[in-house]
């Protein structure tokens, strides 16, 4: 997924600036579990939400925390698309979350999580990528 043209332009404005100080919220989205494993490490209290949207039914997990302190004072969001990864969504339990619901995760279910996840292709049932040919 490219970024859009703003966050295009604001991932140069923090390339070239030497000091950031930001007053409000911040959201990120991240594209893995892994990533947001590593958000939940880095924020200090961070607090993890499983939920579904009510229409659409589609699964994310988010990780939050609040900060008073320079360069961010607001909120930070990580959160996780699950659509793309059902793998990590199953190994944290929550097939039974219905659309609407959500649920509250102590921060180290997510590692739990992902030390079970499948590594290999064939042991999480998917087909194994193709080969190339030998020389």
């Amino acid at each position: 997924m490219y970024p859009s043209k703003e966050a295009h332009e604001l991932a140069i404005l923090l390339r070239i600036s030497r000091e950031l100080d930001i007053v409000g919220d911040v959201t990120a989205t991240v594209e893995s579990p892994s990533e947001l494993l590593a958000w939940t490490l880095i924020l200090h209290k961070p607090q993890v939400l499983a939920w579904r949207a009510t229409h659409s039914g589609h699964r994310y997990i988010q990780v939050t925390a609040h900060r008073s302190k320079a360069p961010i004072r607001g909120h930070i969001t990580a959160i996780l698309h699950c659509e793309r990864h059902p793998e990590f969504w199953e190994a944290l339990s929550l097939a039974s979350l219905n659309p609407g619901d959500r649920r509250e995760l102590a921060p180290g279910t997510l590692s739990e999580g992902w030390a079970i996840m499948p590594l290999t292709p064939e042991s999480s049932g998917q087909e194994a990528p193709p080969q190339p040919p030998q020389p």
